[in-house]
């Protein structure tokens, strides 16, 4: 029982001692002295000075502390985050350096009037000002590596967005930069590469890299790459030979410039590709003589791009082991004359020349009368009359029964009467 009331009294002596406190804090001593650091500085009128083409690039004042003299009450709610401490910019019009007088707000429960400010750190907040640019400067890349063997990299066909980065901050930050880079490395690539994301990095004149300030402001800070990797292939270039006159496809060289191409595309019709690609439209060897030369237009497939560049090729034909030479013949026959008519050789002798293989043109010479005929193919004489090869247009073939790839050319035309039957005549 007893140590109940000492409890009790022991609280009422505690709670008494409260109040005498509150008492003497609130009324006996109301006022204190403390120390705010710290507070920070915000700079006000920004939106103003960037209408102007103007922007705030340094503050030297960022805080200020101040000692103050009020209530403990009023103390107690004072501190760096109730306190907003602010500079009015908003005058300014000239790039430069000023010192602005500020303004100190205290929250809306301290009344400002029931507080003193005995000292501040800084009675001015120094602030720089700096004209306020945009500036557009061109994506670029860096290219490095090697693709892998038999395929190309297409860098100056490449696809990057945006082409070109906004910049927006301090004229003087934004007059050293000239370009904004990105650096691929294509190594060992073999297949088109499609909107990979790469980091910009912002250059100088000299290639150096120049690092935006906070104060600066990019469009963005990376950018979407498309590189087209193609296959490539070195192609063979051929002709097509038509063996005549006398000429075979080896008695024949063939000169073409350039021998071949390199091409690419992609994979599927590159490879599709044969090794050889035929050019031109085929040579009749009955009209090389000698040598000749011609000149094609290249022609790939669709969607094949010729890397050597050409857009024709030169083409030189020689022949090579032929021979020609001229003869006289005789015995020329007639065949296939309608019996009702009967023909009369007015021409006995023609010239002719033979050209081919040189060993088979003397083989065709050491043979007696030369073992060849000219046959007239007289089926289309209807009536009596002068005919001949030139202006009748009488069909003829020289034949050649032991050399059959030995051309041989009529010089001469050769020309007949046609009679009837019953007439003096030669039927065939």
């Amino acid at each position: 029982m007893l140590k109940g009331r000492k409890f009790v009294t022991l609280l009422i002596a505690f709670v008494a001692a409260g109040l005498l406190w509150l008492y003497v804090v609130s009324t006996v001593a109301p006022e204190a002295t403390s120390r705010v650091g710290y507070i920070p500085v915000s700079i006000d009128g920004t939106i103003v000075l960037e209408e102007r083409g103007l922007m705030v690039t340094g503050q030297a004042t960022k805080t200020i502390t101040l000692e103050l003299k009020t209530s403990r009450v009023n103390l107690s709610k004072l501190n760096a985050s109730s306190i907003r401490i602010s500079a009015d910019a908003s005058k300014i019009r000239e790039p430069g350096t000023y010192d602005l007088s500020y303004s100190i707000q205290f929250p809306d429960t301290v009344n400002s009037n029931d507080v003193d400010i005995i000292r501040k750190s800084s009675n001015r907040v120094t602030v720089t000002v700096t004209r306020k640019e945009t500036k557009s400067v061109p994506v670029t890349v860096n290219w490095s590596g090697t693709v892998m063997d038999g395929y190309s990299a297409e860098t100056g066909s490449s696809v990057i967005r945006p082409e070109e980065i906004l910049l927006e901050g301090p004229e003087e930050e934004l007059s050293r930069v000239t370009e904004a880079r990105i650096n691929f490395d294509y190594s060992n690539l073999n297949q088109t590469v499609f909107e990979q994301v790469v980091p910009v990095t912002f250059l100088d004149s000299s290639g150096k890299e120049v690092i935006l300030s906070e104060l600066t402001t990019a469009s963005a800070n990376e950018a979407s790459l498309t590189l087209q990797i193609l296959r490539t292939k070195e192609v063979e270039l051929k002709v097509q030979l038509l063996p005549g006159g006398g000429v075979q496809e080896e008695d024949a060289t063939v000169t073409i410039n350039p021998p071949s191409i390199f091409v690419k595309g992609s994979t599927e019709t590159v490879e599709a590709m044969e090794s050889t690609l035929l050019i031109g439209s085929p040579i009749d060897l009955a009209e090389v003589l000698d040598e000749k030369d011609y000149s094609f237009n290249l022609v790939l497939p669709a969607g094949v791009i010729n890397e050597t560049g050409e857009t024709s090729v030169d083409v030189n034909v020689k022949l090579h082991g032929i021979s020609t030479a001229e003869l006289q013949v005789r015995d020329i026959r007639v065949v296939n004359l309608r019996e009702a008519f009967s023909y009369m050789p007015i021409t006995q002798v023609v010239n002719i020349t033979i050209r081919g293989n040189e060993d088979e043109i003397a083989a065709l010479l050491n043979t007696p009368d030369n073992g060849l005929y000219i046959e007239l193919d007289l089926s289309s004489v209807t009536e009596t009359g002068r005919v001949d090869t030139k202006n009748n247009g009488i069909p003829y073939r020289i034949v050649i029964e032991d050399h059959p790839n030995i051309y041989a050319q009529l010089e001469d035309q050769i020309t007949g009467t046609i009679s009837s039957a019953n007439a003096s005549g030669q039927n065939g």
